[in-house]
């Protein structure tokens, strides 16, 4: 039935976009922002989102100061579709998005405002967490100015402090990072069962940066027994979406090793770090633009943890082996 409005929808926009358009490119939104689809679709929701943004962009030519909102809706939605967008892309597209509802007063345009923010920020996290971070702390506080919250809004509050928590710990501020993400986990586990499950990932990655402040706090026992059903979930997603949920595990298992070799057990934590490389392995074959920077980091963590525990030699052949991997 979506499709069939869809269709109707453009053909109606044909004989009357002021009245029709602005229908349809908020029904592309919605398509390329569904969540429970296969990694095949993927394309379909890139070209549902590029469609609304070329939709929207002539809205705002013919009539300018009543599509803004819209078209910045619509940017984020082109700049969210899962690995199909390079970051600077994303970046560009939030940037914009941002310069057009940055002054919003209306909850409408909060609401994008935020989104907008989160997205940025969730770029700029893992290379410039100092740039992230004010980003994501303007996003926490433009999604408390929307409450009350929707299920879908309220996840979004937690993944802005999931990304609050991992720039925190980078720039080095453990406590500060330890209390994001145990509000974030916290906000995960009061929604809804079934929007708990449409929003797997997100919670997933709530969960593994918990479990790292946790560790990091010398809180090893805790960190574990929060890994064990994110361990099971991840474990069993990769085997479905392997290049989106492999990453995942991967963080997850260095975070399994760091807890074993808290807790005193050796043979765990270098059967967890070891399988962690093993998944970073599989990834750089499958995606070697992506992924090679991130094997070699992974066999140098598997390094450090093997020097922890004393296994100079093979902590030496890992290094060894990053080293020559990074000089390829």
């Amino acid at each position: 039935m979506f499709a069939v409005r869809v269709t109707l929808l453009r053909q109606l926009s044909r004989i009357d976009l002021p009245r029709f358009g602005p229908m349809l490119a908020e029904a592309l939104v919605t398509r390329s922002h569904q969540v429970k689809i296969r990694r095949s679709f993927v394309s379909r929701r890139t070209a549902a989102a590029d469609e609304a943004v070329t939709l929207y962009r002539r809205l705002v030519q013919d009539r300018p100061g009543r599509h803004e909102v819209g078209l910045a809706r619509a940017l984020v939605a082109q700049g969210s579709v899962p690995d199909d967008r390079t970051i600077e892309s994303a970046l560009a597209q939030g940037r914009e998005a941002i310069g057009y509802v940055e002054n919003a007063t209306d909850r409408d345009g909060l609401v994008v405002l935020a989104a907008a923010q989160l997205m940025v920020a969730m770029q700029l996290r893992s290379d410039e967490p100092g740039d992230a971070l004010p980003l994501v702390e303007q996003a926490r506080e433009t999604w408390l100015r929307c409450a009350p919250l929707g299920a879908s809004e309220q996840t979004a509050l937690a993944r802005s402090l999931t990304v609050l928590g991992d720039c925190r710990a980078v720039l080095g501020e453990p406590a500060e990072a330890l209390a994001a993400r145990e509000e974030a986990v916290e906000l995960f586990r009061r929604l809804p069962g079934r929007t708990r499950l449409k929003y797997l990932p997100a919670r997933l990655e709530a969960v593994t940066g918990l479990a790292d402040s946790l560790a990091s706090h010398r809180r090893c026992s805790e960190a574990l027994t929060l890994t064990t059903g994110a361990r099971e979930d991840l474990t069993f997603m990769s085997r479905l979406q392997p290049l989106r949920f492999r990453p995942m595990l991967g963080t997850l298992l260095f975070v399994i090793a760091r807890c074993h070799v808290g807790l005193g057990e050796p043979e765990a934590a270098v059967a967890a770090a070891e399988e962690a490389v093993g998944h970073y392995r599989w990834l750089a074959e499958h995606d070697p633009v992506r992924y090679h920077r991130r094997l070699v980091v992974a066999l140098r963590t598997l390094a450090d943890t093997l020097k922890a525990l004393g296994r100079y030699e093979k902590a030496a052949w890992a290094a060894g082996e990053a080293e020559a991997i990074e000089g390829r």
